[in-house]
């Protein structure tokens, strides 16, 4: 993220701050975060910062990873226990036409579907009666898991497969469960021949009743009427009506055909000229010349096709005359020569030959209809009695056929439950397996370590993605978004004395140097605008980066005002010790509450000028509050005289009135502290200070882990260890 502090008082830049800003609601100024801004920055990934931020939590992640492997070596051992499978393979048999007493319409049991078969498998009763057998003290459920059933492609074989953790009781239970499967089936066929030989045998009964009615009745109508032969009579009768009338149906169609055919014919004749033109004579020789050619390539096209190459040469030719007679506007007249049409007389013979076929056809209708009704006539005479009789001759006819179907049928279903036939045979038994099925502990095992090294790692990049607080210098610079950021690694950074002044070209003074410089490119060259140092809370380093660059400016040989503003009753180490600079004199403190002068204290040399926050230190805070009310850039103003001021305020952790201290200086240092420094509370401090229009000019990072700097190729640590601490040199002892 990145924070777009613009310097003077004018704030930020079209009022609007990228990251973090203060909104204005019910009359306060509230913080708002960045991520509730419409325009906050994309979101930048350094690679870096994970990785390291990795490493440095690489003691939980592998506790991470050691804590899930040993919890998956648990349960791998303790929860994945050895299984064998048995199978037993049955063929599914057919029924049909197995018990037919007669070549057709045999009885056919019912064909159960082989998925609906398999389903009864698990039924609770099938399951209970194997927990039985196998004396098993599981529930149906666990039983039921144990039982698979496979089919083969295109195939009636059934495989039944029971997984146990006893070898010999797989293969009990997969033959008991065989077993069970064929009783069950059995008994499902053993059903459905019950049901259906009682049913039959009932109608059986009812049928052989009627059956004596119908003969009783046929037996008293021939005996009271006579007759012997007179049914077979009718029975011919019919039978050449019958015929009769279909060759009358047949004879009156064909006419309609035949009627049909000429009328369309006679449509054909009439379209059909008198005459048809045999020749046509052009007297242009062009106009001649493109009729033989016309001539020949309807006659070529009656043999061939487009593609043939005469038909193509015989196509150019006659374009060519086509556009000579058209470029030479040759009109002439052609004589046509008109002879007889001879399809014109082929169709008048048809026409009348179909006149005839009508008129034949007509009449044989007519002789048809005439036997017919002579033969029904002949039917009609026969007495009412005779049709009584040939009903009854019937009924008695269907009531024998249909006790003779129902005998058959009685005699299938007997034989079928006689046979007590299942739909199943076993194929092959089930033997004890030899050997385990695999349990996949050592797949689970090496997906337990997969599992334990990429939480582990998860882990560690999760916790330096939501890591609360500043670490390195890429941190600062996103949020705060000023260039000029110093980074003093872990180890340079003694809160307790400045800089040597006898090694002024040490690593630590030269970081310093450069932050001084970066300053004043900020700030102009030459300009001794008061520089703030202040840091988002206690404890960041804020008085030794104070002394730190009051020292660098020694060394420049620059004269230099360092102001102790800090009047709180609880401060760290003050700027002024750090310089070995003794606080008998008055301070602001003595000034502002006691009227007293206020004294400035020199170094040795007379280049640098301290004003001290109190003699001694504060016993409360009316000196803060009394700072607070002075308009702090003209009080110091008539001590700096050319000197490059540095004024050490409180840092600002909820005080006011640091922020109105701040405000007047205009220009400030923020001191952050890798590890101690939260984000949100350096996001806050941003926010603050482009509210009041302060310009954060650079940022300075102390206690930076060798790890994160950003410039460490730079330095030389020759006493850096595997342990990635720095070394402490001599001068801060």
């Amino acid at each position: 993220m990145e924070w777009n502090v613009n310097p003077g008082r004018g704030g930020v830049e079209g009022g609007k701050l990228d990251a973090g800003h203060m909104v204005e609601q019910d009359g306060y100024l509230q913080y708002q975060d960045d991520d509730d801004s419409h325009g906050a920055p994309a979101f930048s990934l350094d690679i870096k910062r994970f990785v390291i931020g990795a490493w440095q939590r690489r003691y939980i992640g592998i506790a991470t990873v050691v804590v899930i492997t040993a919890l998956s070596a648990i349960m791998v051992t303790f929860f994945v226990s050895k299984s064998w499978q048995a199978s037993t393979a049955l063929i599914k048999r057919s029924h049909q036409d197995r018990l037919a007493l007669t070549d057709r319409n045999s009885f056919k049991s019912q064909d159960y579907n082989l998925a609906t078969l398999l389903d009864t498998l698990k039924l609770p009763s099938s399951l209970e009666k194997v927990r039985q057998q196998a004396e098993l003290n599981v529930s149906l459920a666990t039983l039921a898991q144990a039982i698979d059933v496979s089919l083969g492609r295109d195939s009636k074989i059934v495989n039944l497969k029971v997984t146990w953790s006893d070898p010999e009781k797989a293969a009990e239970m997969a033959n008991l469960v065989a077993k069970t499967f064929i009783d069950r089936t059995r008994l499902l066929l053993g059903d459905d021949a019950t049901g259906a030989y009682d049913y039959y045998t009932a109608q059986l009964e009812e049928t052989r009743i009627k059956a004596q009615l119908a003969s009783t009745e046929v037996l008293a109508f021939r005996q009271k009427f006579g007759i012997s032969n007179l049914d077979a009579e009718t029975v011919v009768l019919l039978e050449e009506m019958s015929r009769i009338e279909g060759s009358l149906n047949s004879r009156i169609a064909e006419a309609g055909a035949l009627k049909d055919a000429s009328t369309r014919l006679i449509a054909a004749l009439q379209e059909e000229p008198e005459q048809v033109i045999t020749s046509t004579i052009f007297r242009s020789p062009l106009q001649t010349r493109l009729a033989e050619y016309e001539w020949e390539l309807r006659e070529a096209r009656s043999k061939y096709t487009d593609l043939n190459p005469k038909v193509i040469k015989l196509t150019e030719r006659i374009a060519s005359l086509t556009q000579m007679i058209s470029d030479t506007n040759d009109e002439a007249i052609p004589e046509n020569t008109y002879a007889l049409n001879s399809k014109r007389r082929e169709m008048e013979l048809r026409l009348q030959l179909m006149a005839d076929d009508i008129k034949l056809r007509e009449a044989q209708s007519v002789a048809l209809q005439q036997t017919l009704e002579s033969m029904g006539s002949k039917v009609a005479m026969l007495s009412d009695w005779e049709k009584d009789y040939l009903l009854l001759q019937s009924r008695l006819d269907g009531v024998l056929s249909l006790e003779k179907e129902l005998t058959r049928r009685v005699d299938e279903t007997r034989l079928i439950i006689q046979r007590n036939d299942a739909s199943f045979d076993i194929v092959e038994p089930a033997v004890i397996p030899a050997q385990a099925m695999p349990t996949g502990r050592k797949m689970m095992a090496v997906a337990g370590l997969v599992l334990a090294l990429g939480s582990g790692f998860m882990l560690v990049l999760l916790l330096e993605w939501r890591d609360p607080m500043v670490r390195s210098k890429r941190d600062v610079t996103d949020i705060v978004g000023a260039d000029a950021c110093a980074e003093i690694p872990a180890g340079m950074t003694n809160s307790e004395v400045a800089l040597d002044f006898s090694q002024p070209t040490e690593q630590l003074a030269n970081l310093y140097r450069s932050l001084s410089n970066d300053l004043d490119m900020s700030l102009g060259t030459g300009s001794h605008k008061p520089i703030a140092v202040i840091s988002a809370g206690a404890g960041a380093g804020r008085s030794t980066v104070a002394a730190n660059l009051a020292a660098t400016r020694i060394i420049k040989g620059q004269k230099v005002l360092l102001v102790d503003a800090d009047l709180r009753q609880q401060s760290g180490s003050r700027p002024g010790e750090l310089l070995n600079l003794d606080s008998h004199k008055a301070g602001i403190y003595e000034h502002l509450l006691e009227g007293q002068a206020l004294a400035v204290q020199p170094d040795q040399t007379g280049d640098l000028h301290y004003i001290a926050a109190k003699a001694g230190n504060p016993t409360d805070d009316q000196g803060l509050i009394a700072l607070g009310a002075t308009d702090l850039s003209k009080f110091l103003q008539p001590f700096q005289r050319g000197r490059y001021t540095i004024v050490d305020l409180p840092p600002l952790d909820g005080l006011e009135v640091t922020l109105e201290m701040a405000s007047q200086l205009e220009n400030t240092l923020l001191v952050v502290r890798s590890g101690d420094t939260r984000r949100d509370d350096l996001k806050r401090t941003v926010a603050q200070l482009s509210k009041r229009g302060i310009n954060c000019i650079a940022t300075i990072v102390l206690d930076v882990p060798e790890e994160r700097l950003e410039s460490a190729e730079l330095f030389s640590f020759p006493e850096l260890n595997g342990s990635y601490k720095f070394w402490r040199k001599t001068a801060f002892a």
